[in-house]
């Protein structure tokens, strides 16, 4: 086990673009939703009652959203999201209730462009109303949150590259879906979503293509035969 929270500072210096993979405009509806993104514009009750706007961010792994593979459980694990000034190197080794998420939203000139989630904040929220997704934590950052998570719940650290083992096919997947719903152009996400799980659990050599994923060189083998399928499809 690490002794240190890793953090996005490299020599010192920060890098809060590597702890996302989209933010705003680049943030795909076809996405399937995945640990670490973060909603706004659900009407919430703070510690004190009052019900207000506020932002979220999922804390769940992706398995144990889903039942089936597809569709999301009846409630869903989610932390509030507010603004936070950033923090220095040092101060990301403490502070462990939060997620720091320095330039959220970086079309923001404000304070509010920095923005961290609070793991002493927590809501259950039925996933209908998980609509504006304004980012995605890149697998970095997904591993980040994990790692913050855990300590935060356990006092241990876990390098982030355990989770990263841990966690990649499972990212890789959403990829895929994320491009087989972008590049066959379904208006009904959830129904392409479905049929792109169904196409990856279908049986290939004694295994499937979902089992696959989890073995970081067959990877490239299962989205060449993806982007065969998406060929085929669009031909039909």
């Amino acid at each position: 086990m690490g002794k240190d929270l890793e953090s996005p500072y490299r020599n010192g210096k920060p890098d809060w673009a590597s702890l996302y993979r989209a933010r705003c405009d680049e943030v795909s509806p076809a996405r399937p939703i995945f640990t670490g993104d973060v909603f706004t514009g659900l009407q919430l009750a703070g510690r004190t009652g009052s019900v207000k706007s506020r932002s979220v961010m999922v804390v769940q792994h992706p398995c144990s959203m889903r039942s089936d593979g597809v569709k999301l459980s009846w409630q869903i694990l989610v932390a509030e999201v507010s603004t936070r000034r950033l923090l220095d190197e040092p101060e990301w080794q403490g502070n462990v209730n939060l997620m720091p998420l320095p330039e959220l939203l970086p079309d923001k000139t404000s304070q509010a462009r920095n923005q961290a989630a609070d793991f002493d904040a927590l809501y259950t929220v039925s996933p209908d109303r998980l609509v504006n997704r304004v980012a995605c934590l890149s697998p970095f950052g997904v591993n980040l949150h994990l790692q913050r998570w855990v300590h935060y719940n356990s006092r241990v650290v876990v390098p982030t590259t355990d989770f990263q083992e841990q966690s990649s096919a499972f990212y890789e997947e959403a990829d895929l879906i994320e491009e087989w719903c972008d590049e066959l152009g379904d208006s009904d996400v959830q129904a392409a979503t479905a049929a792109c799980v169904g196409w990856l659990r279908k049986p290939v050599s004694g295994s499937t293509l979902q089992e696959m994923l989890k073995d970081p060189q067959a990877r490239s083998t299962v989205r060449r035969a993806m982007r065969e399928e998406i060929k085929t499809r669009r031909a039909d």
